[in-house]
């Protein structure tokens, strides 16, 4: 019998403030670089007022992390 497989799929959505494309901010490479989240973090120190970039227009903001 083959086993089966299940695949987690973890996106982080928002609206780009610079380019106003909704965007998937995990698509940004550099995203978990130096970073202490665990997914689905949020509500902490850590997930407040995060530096991202768009992965779309390279425009730079913060956003807060929410579940």
């Amino acid at each position: 019998m083959t086993k089966k497989i299940a695949t987690w799929t973890v996106e982080l959505n928002c609206t780009c403030p610079g380019c106003k494309e909704r965007v998937d901010l995990l698509d940004y490479a550099d995203f978990w670089d130096g970073r202490q989240l665990g997914v689905p973090e949020h509500g902490t120190e850590r997930s407040r007022d995060v530096e991202v970039q768009c992965p779309e227009c390279d425009h730079e903001f913060t956003v807060d992390l929410e579940y």
